[in-house]
């Protein structure tokens, strides 16, 4: 069943309350009770650690987007309520539509008092196509969530605002080009592959005239990819995932949302070897099998591609 624009946009609407409600309890709760604990996930501790808040945090969406799944016959997949094991026989890939939900993605960075964690919510299609988004980060009182307009042309906005998209003629144009900032996770930084990638990515800043290179390893998924989407024209910005064998290199709930606003705001969002992101993959959670990207530059995302497959060897 294919829903219509306005049926999308309500789903939109009633996910953007989800997720601002769900902030709002993150953000009134007591960090003194905060207890942490472990379960089975990926091989990085970012997948493994959660909080009672991540369950509360799902619950409080759950509730409210529970009016839609009979209505519209829409699947769940949530961070707090999958089975990897079980994934290839999960009812999001039998329906024509799922929401996909990270009720707390930066767990890590909420336990350290931080402020890289955010709510995330996308309604992703049986094609594992992104439909819409809404994101809340709780520390700054923001949102963002994404509208179809009466042309079908999907509309990102923030905080109401609608963020326009980028124009990369007049960013190639753009001669005051200022930093360039390689977002990671920071377990990658443990990694054989690091400095190699560290090394080529400063190398290319240098090469297109940024005046700057950063490193940022201090957020989540989702508050890595929305930096991403909110680079400005004067500078770059990238997100990258690679392939690895382990289980692991996020979820589809920590990219659904983000992957969404990027497209609205035509920043690149793909796999490691440019091609769409695969959301509703039918034997895993899981999006180690063939990597992330996000790239605030056209341009700079094909640089990176191609660093990649002369260098693969390397990394």
């Amino acid at each position: 069943m294919q829903l219509a624009t306005e049926t999308l946009n309500k789903l939109s609407e009633l996910a953007l309350l989800a997720a601002k409600k769900s902030g709002e309890y993150i953000q009134g709760f007591d960090r003194s009770l905060l207890e942490t604990h472990f379960k089975a996930a990926g091989s990085s501790q970012s997948s493994q650690v959660v909080t009672e808040v991540d369950f509360a945090c799902q619950e409080i969406i759950l509730d409210i987007l529970d009016e839609s799944l009979e209505q519209y016959d829409l699947a769940v997949l949530s961070e707090e309520n999958c089975s990897e094991e079980n994934a290839h026989l999960h009812s999001r890939l039998h329906k024509d539509y799922f929401w996909c939900i990270d009720p707390l993605d930066g767990t890590l960075p909420f336990i350290e008092g931080s402020t890289g964690y955010a709510v995330s919510i996308a309604l992703v299609n049986k094609l594992g196509q992104p439909i819409l988004a809404a994101i809340h980060h709780p520390t700054s009182n923001t949102s963002f969530h994404t509208v179809i307009d009466n042309v079908g042309i999907t509309r990102a906005y923030k905080n109401g605002l609608h963020l326009q998209p980028k124009n990369y003629e007049t960013h190639a144009l753009n001669a005051g080009k200022q930093t360039f900032t390689f977002y990671t996770d920071r377990s990658f930084k443990s990694h054989a592959q690091y400095q190699p990638l560290v090394n080529e990515l400063a190398k290319l800043a240098d090469e297109l005239g940024y005046q700057g290179f950063e490193i940022q390893a201090c957020h989540g998924a989702v508050i890595n990819a929305l930096s991403v989407i909110e680079t400005d024209n004067k500078n770059a910005a990238c997100y990258i995932k690679f392939p690895k064998s382990q289980s692991g290199g996020g979820s589809l709930w920590d990219f659904a949302a983000t992957a969404c606003l990027a497209k609205a705001t035509n920043s690149w969002c793909s796999d490691i070897n440019g091609e769409l992101l695969d959301l509703n993959r039918s034997d895993s959670t899981y999006m180690n099998h063939k990597g992330v990207l996000y790239v605030s530059d056209q341009l700079v995302a094909k640089r990176i591609i191609q660093i990649y497959r002369e260098f693969v060897g390397n990394f």
